[in-house]
């Protein structure tokens, strides 16, 4: 028997990183795990590494549309957990207006999207889980668009955690950190990525950068503690506390 048996989760961005591990945790603790992705590909990886009878939908979050379609091959949405989108790092005058718009139409506005089309499926008890991250609350340098991004995701994540409360929904928002093993683009050389990477973690008070299983945990926290709700939850290894 397991902690989510009977229930069922739709994860974006489920086909790597952290979406990958929240859906190999579900999976294991009994969910019926939907994954959606843009690649199929990927997708068909993902399935195949989940197990427990998991399958994927292709779905590009910044299409309402296929969203309606993703949210349509579902009985009801028992858990939802929406970590689709990338990043944009660099300096505020060289970075293309268009790459914001862009970065906010898969990852705020695709996250809305999917709250939007859920809600209407799920009944008193279920659970959603937003993602946002650190800089939310950290300054971080050449990601101003995308903290802003982050602080509008816990923002919204609250509110909807009040809106929805009557009809006994919860809603929280997963914060990750530094997070290694992810599709991130960080905007260096690859050859480079792994010394940035190490830089980065040195700001971190536990000295090394988070896993996707860490980020794992923490959604199956949230997904299961049944008096959570309105949190933002930091998992940064200490980073926000100094």
């Amino acid at each position: 028997m397991g902690a989510l048996d009977g229930r069922i989760a739709v994860i974006t961005g489920g086909a790597t990183g952290i979406g990958l591990a929240i859906a190999e945790r579900f999976a294991s603790e009994g969910a019926e795990v939907v994954i959606a992705g843009r690649r199929q590909g990927r997708l068909d990886e993902a399935v195949a590494r989940v197990g427990h009878g998991a399958r994927g939908v292709v779905t590009d979050v910044g299409d309402e549309a296929q969203v309606v379609r993703l949210m349509e091959s579902v009985p009801r949405v028992d858990l939802l957990v929406t970590c689709a989108g990338g990043a944009v790092f660099g300096p505020v005058e060289t970075v293309p207006m268009s790459a914001w718009e862009t970065l906010f139409k898969d990852r705020f506005f695709g996250q809305l999207s999917a709250v939007r089309h859920a809600v209407p499926k799920m009944r008193e008890g279920g659970s959603i889980l937003l993602c946002s991250g650190i800089a939310g609350h950290a300054a971080l340098a050449n990601y101003a668009g995308g903290a802003g991004l982050c602080g509008g995701i816990n923002a919204m994540g609250r509110s909807l955690a009040v809106e929805l409360a009557p009809r006994g929904i919860r809603v929280n928002v997963l914060s990750p950190g530094l997070t290694k093993d992810t599709a991130i683009d960080w905007g260096v050389p690859a050859t480079q990525v792994g010394a940035f990477l190490d830089t980065l973690a040195s700001h971190v008070p536990m000295k090394r950068a988070g896993a996707p299983r860490d980020m794992a945990d923490a959604a199956y926290f949230l997904a299961t503690c049944a008096y959570a709700t309105g949190m933002v939850l930091d998992v940064d290894g200490g980073w926000t506390a100094v």
